[in-house]
């Protein structure tokens, strides 16, 4: 079978990487002041090597010297000047994309893309795709089910094209790939309409055996799970009729590229039609053969994780690897382990408790230590350099000598009224374990600081059952168990409470479905599904006053 040929195709040539990087762990101080070398050399002749002494920089503490830490601001001079096409600015070699993504100043970012970025990025990708396929060869049975969003949006006043990465490396998958392992053609990603693209997504997978779902947001499983009852109906008439009823329009161009996808299939069809007259249309019922699911886990994802469990079944959930569209920061070895990728990038890290300092320490991948936090920071052959991206990730093991590392949360998103410092990865584990001690579900929740009367937090929710009877004294005994918990893992937030600096947590439910409203509303602005991240501490304004207008 031809899926077979290529999985074992594929083992056989990305074994030569593995051996690489197990090397390299052996030895991760070499390996990346190897890395460094080969970056800094590569960007000595652009007009940042030249402006900051690219050639007088021999070893990591020259590299230091000609240049502090930076945020993407400090680069954002120097991307506008590859904007407007100019050449050799960041790097000799020039973007062929940027990919887009959101800022802090809710001023959008462009990170240059080139071919030497994607080389290093996808030295991980091989490695952690082996390992995967390594503890779950079930996946050579099937299709993969992959959520990608268009890697060109639109084009700079020079003709560069920005987009998602995502969709990028989609594209870059040799054909064989895409049309054997790959569920649904990437032109599916590029319709306008959010239900339709979502109805096609799952009419081309639904035609074929998906043993995976790889996916960055666990809330896309379910948007994928709650498309499937929303229309299981009518996708087993189209699997029955070998047709393609999408809420709107298909453009002829794209049904042309999918026909292979909607032939008839009647026994997939009756198979659907049983599970939907049975309210049992959930994905580990529709595809039989599903293997693994492999998604965001760790940190704030983490709330998500138990509702996971109806869609999924038994099916392992394995967390995806850590990263973004400015570097790749871990290899998947294991459902259990992620070592830093060694091989890719270059990485310092910052410990937490020093990010303020004005002479912080700062540690090199072989000098990190089991059990400590750190803020990361990458170097990487796309021109940004020392760029602190504002992750907190945590040492949880070696691999070898290289560090195995989980993200833990955003920097920058912390609150204090009266210094208690509450981070978002706090209020995700207090809540998921205080709605475990309720014996309730919960959609989405967000926690927002208020002021009125007196300081304290604001826990906004939406139920996972909005019909189940929930009176407020069940709720005021979820505010009490979040307070709790929050004290437990917050020293400062506990004493504060104690010393009435702080009163109680409120509690206020949200309308039935606003979250699906509003990541509706932000992908028909164009956020890419891998982007749509709502924070569960002390929300973007415009999300905040969106869920604030859905209050009951």
């Amino acid at each position: 079978m031809i899926r077979k040929l290529i999985y074992k195709t594929f083992t056989t040539l990305a074994g030569e990487e593995v051996r690489r990087f197990e090397s390299a762990s052996k030895d991760p101080k070499s390996a990346q002041l190897s890395r460094l070398s080969e970056i800094i050399q590569s960007g000595r002749n652009s007009a940042f090597g030249r402006e900051h002494g690219f050639n007088s920089v021999r070893n990591y503490d020259d590299y230091c010297r000609a240049l502090p830490p930076n945020d993407y601001e400090y680069f954002r001079p120097y991307v506008d000047r590859l904007v407007q096409g100019e050449k050799g600015i960041l790097t000799a070699q020039d973007p062929f994309m940027f990919a887009t993504t959101s800022g802090t100043t809710n001023k959008r970012k462009l990170i240059p893309i080139t071919k030497d970025y994607i080389s290093e990025f996808r030295r991980a990708s091989k490695v952690s795709c082996y390992k995967l396929f390594q503890h779950f060869p079930a996946l050579a049975d099937g299709c993969a089910l992959t959520i990608a969003s268009p890697a060109e949006e639109g084009r700079t006043v020079s003709g560069i094209p920005f987009g998602a990465i995502s969709g990028a490396l989609y594209l870059m998958e040799p054909e064989p790939v895409r049309q054997s392992i790959l569920s649904v053609p990437y032109d599916v990603f590029t319709l306008k309409d959010y239900e339709t693209r979502y109805y096609c997504i799952l009419r081309t997978a639904l035609a074929q055996p998906v043993t995976s779902f790889y996916t960055l947001n666990p809330s896309t499983i379910f948007l994928l799970g709650s498309r499937l009852k929303m229309h299981g109906a009518a996708l087993a008439r189209d699997l029955f009729d070998g047709t393609l009823r999408a809420p709107d329009t298909v453009p002829r161009a794209i049904l042309d590229k999918i026909s292979s996808l909607i032939n008839r299939d009647r026994t997939k069809g009756r198979l659907l039609d049983k599970l939907v007259e049975s309210d049992q249309c959930v994905p580990w019922k529709v595809w039989p053969e599903l293997a693994v699911s492999s998604c965001w886990t760790k940190a704030a994802a983490s709330f998500y994780l138990p509702g996971l469990k109806e869609l999924l079944g038994e099916t392992p959930i394995c967390d995806i690897t850590y990263g973004a569209s400015e570097g790749r920061g871990t290899i998947f070895l294991s459902p259990d382990k992620q070592a830093l990728a060694v091989r890719s990038h270059f990485y310092e890290f910052i410990p937490v408790s020093e990010i303020e300092s004005t002479n912080p320490t700062f540690k090199l991948a072989h000098q990190l230590e089991l059990g400590e936090s750190y803020y990361i920071l990458l170097t990487t052959s796309a021109g940004l350099y020392r760029y602190n991206i504002r992750d907190v990730v945590k040492v949880v093991g070696f691999h070898n000598e290289t560090p195995l590392i989980e993200f833990q949360y955003r920097g920058g998103n912390v609150f204090s009224f009266s210094g208690e410092k509450i981070t978002e990865l706090q209020v995700t584990d207090s809540i998921v374990r205080a709605l475990s001690e309720c014996s309730l579900g919960a959609r989405f929740f967000t926690v927002i600081p208020q002021f009125d009367p007196t300081p304290h937090y604001s826990l906004w929710l939406e139920l996972q059952n909005p019909d189940a009877a929930c009176p407020s004294s069940f709720l005021e005994k979820l505010a009490s168990s979040f307070d709790r918990e929050l004290s437990q893992v917050n020293h400062e937030y506990s004493d504060k409470r104690r010393s009435l600096r702080l009163d109680p947590p409120g509690i206020r439910v949200i309308k039935p479905g606003s979250y699906e409203a509003l990541r509706k509303e932000l992908a028909s602005k164009g956020t890419p599904d891998s982007q749509v991240k709502l924070s569960h501490l002390n929300p973007k304004e415009d999300t905040r006053v969106f869920f604030e207008d859905r209050l009951i």
